[in-house]
Formats: structure tokens, C-alpha cells, sequence
């Protein structure tokens, strides 16, 4: 089913603050640049349909150009608010969303083209983060969920949205998706699934 997946960029100058003891200011946020493009490109391989950065930066128009995507505001709205202010500029939106983590360092195509496989009519598909987090969401009808990134145990949160508002629920769990990088120990564990041999396809 034809989709925009939107990827959420807040300030690259003030990201990832919970790895200060780890890393600096630069190369935090050259970290994240790095993962988004990472995840950018994953979703342009899937092909599921227009990609785009839901963005306020001053810098993610020229990051989306690079990487041959869209940019669209998020209006300066926090996380979910700006989510759905973005999804909203869309010129003829698809009949489905994927609301995608920008922060996740081995995500790889095979893992979008899994998040879309699974969706189907008036269904939302949840990629779940390794804490019981939401790193992924695909919503079908598009405007039938508000997602709640960042809330505490959000894949439970979203599952309990969802059937709330009578779509089916399916969750995901997958490397690629579970895994993304907040704080020291996150970053030394995606380290530890590369050098294993978990890698993006």
C-alpha cells in the first residue's frame, strides 16, 4: 500500500544530549546526521512511497536534498504534535503513514519493507524499541491514530490507541529497528550487534 514515511529531525545542535558523558556536541551531532541519512536511505530502498524529513531545522532541507528525499515542517511542534502538522502539509497524502525513527543505526531496507508488509486495511503495525518504546509506526487509515513517541512503554500505548479506535494491531520486533541510540550503553550495544554481524540490508 502506497505510503509517506515521515522522519522526524529535531535540532541536530542540541541532539542526543544523553550521550554528553560519551561523546561532544559535534560529534553528536554528526552521529545523528549520520543515522538519519542511514535510515533516509533505507526508506528510499524500500520504496514505499514519498519519504520525507519532518523537520524545523535550518540545516534539513539541504540534509533531505542530499539525500534525494522531502522536507517538510513540523511547524516547531513537539515530537507527535509536529509529526502531525507535517503529515498535514502533505500534497495528496497516501492512505498510509510510517512514522519512522531517524536514530537507528541498523535499520536497513529489509526492515521498512517489513514494517510495510505487515500493514493492511485499518491496521497500525508497531516497531517496537528494545525497551518497550515505539521506534516505528504504520498507520492505515493515516489519520486514524496520533502517535505518542517518547511516552513510557509507548508500544503498549500505541497498542491500546489502536484498538481503541478499532484497527488491528501488529507488532514488530526486529534488530533493525529495535535498537536505537539514546544514551552511552545504547551506543555500545549497537557497537557490540555490528561487530556480531547484525548489519543493515
Amino acid at each position: 500500500m502506497e505510503t509517506d514515511v515521515l522522519i522526524p529531525l529535531k535540532r541536530l545542535d542540541a541532539a542526543k544530549t544523553r550521550l554528553a558523558p560519551a561523546l561532544t556536541n559535534g560529534e553528536r551531532g554528526r552521529l545523528m546526521a549520520g543515522m538519519l541519512a542511514g535510515v533516509g536511505r533505507a526508506a528510499v530502498r524500500a520504496a514505499a512511497g514519498r519519504v520525507a524529513l519532518a523537520s524545523s531545522d535550518p540545516v534539513a532541507p539541504d540534509l533531505a536534498g542530499r539525500l534525494g528525499i522531502e522536507c517538510v515542517s513540523d511547524g516547531g511542534l513537539p515530537w507527535n504534535e509536529g509529526l502531525v502538522y507535517a503529515r498535514s502539509l502533505l500534497e495528496r497524502p497516501a492512505p498510509a503513514v510510517l512514522y519512522l525513527a531517524g536514530d537507528l543505526p541498523l535499520v536497513g531496507a529489509a526492515d521498512v519493507v517489513a514494517l510495510l508488509e505487515a500493514g493492511g486495511e485499518r491496521t497500525a503495525v508497531i516497531g517496537r524499541a528494545h525497551d518497550g518504546g515505539t521506534n516505528a509506526l504504520w498507520v492505515c487509515p493515516a489519520g486514524a491514530l496520533v502517535p505518542a513517541f517518547g511516552a513510557a512503554g509507548s508500544a503498549a500505548v500505541h497498542t491500546r490507541r489502536a484498538r481503541g479506535h478499532g484497527l488491528d494491531v501488529v507488532m514488530l520486533d526486529r534488530p533493525g529497528i529495535a535498537r536505537d541510540v539514546d544514551t552511552p550503553a545504547d551506543l555500545a550495544a549497537v557497537r557490540r550487534l555490528a561487530a556480531a554481524g547484525v548489519c543493515v540490508t
